[in-house]
């Protein structure tokens, strides 16, 4: 049950750390808002635990079907884990993402997923976070929102900045991109938390040089701090 609660946690927090560094040549990419994908977590126990984080994005577009058909008793026996956890399915809102060191690519469920990080569970918590809690974590990346290109923001009682850059339709599985903006009243603002959307004259470049600091509503959309 400990373990499992671990595991939850890892899918509420973190479910954005899918261009984390593990090992490889940078990617590139653009065309992504509004692109679908998923993520399988595999937990091992030994001899540390830790939790691998298997993405879809660029692989393949984790087709509602075939993600339905999943099982996760029988992807921890492909892959020799004690435990799986299915995470999605998500989409992206940035326009173009630079990715340093990603991870190596393999097969779960019969479709090819790279992995883009790690996780020591021995240095996780157990009680799941409520939405809105600041979560810190481990990656090297740099998201693009095109100038004139409608960004969903959040600010904080302290005045701080969060750009949302994945949606998902874990808790509604109706949500569309579309209804994005109207968002505010269904996501559990805290008080002293605002909700917008708008389109920024320039660029917004969001970069994470090893770490991001992130938070999620009550939808499990991810928001990252915009630093001050």
């Amino acid at each position: 049950m400990r373990l499992r609660t671990t595991v939850a946690l890892l899918a509420a927090a973190l479910a954005t750390l899918t261009m984390a560094s593990a090992a490889g040549a940078a990617i590139k990419d653009s065309g992504m808002r509004d692109t679908r994908y998923c993520e399988i977590f595999t937990v091992f126990l030994s001899p540390a635990p830790i939790a691998r984080i298997n993405n879809s994005y660029g692989l393949n577009n984790c087709r509602q079907g075939w993600w339905e058909s999943l099982d996760a008793a029988a992807l921890a026996d492909e892959a020799g884990a004690d435990l799986v956890l299915l995470n999605g399915p998500r989409y992206w809102l940035m326009d173009r993402v630079s990715v340093t060191d990603p991870g190596p690519v393999s097969t779960l469920g019969g479709k090819r997923m790279r992995e883009v990080a790690t996780i020591d569970l021995a240095r996780v918590g157990l009680a799941p976070p409520p939405p809105f809690t600041t979560v810190r974590i481990q990656r090297d990346t740099r998201f693009v929102f095109r100038a004139g290109r409608r960004i969903f923001e959040l600010t904080d009682p302290d005045g701080r900045r969060w750009v949302m850059q994945s949606y998902a339709r874990i808790v509604d599985p109706g949500l569309r991109y579309r209804q994005l903006r109207g968002l505010g009243r269904e996501i559990g603002l805290p008080a002293g938390w605002t909700y917008r959307a708008r389109k920024p004259k320039r660029n917004l470049v969001l970069r994470a040089r090893g770490r991001a600091t992130i938070v999620q509503d009550a939808l499990k959309n991810t928001y990252q701090r915009i630093p001050r």
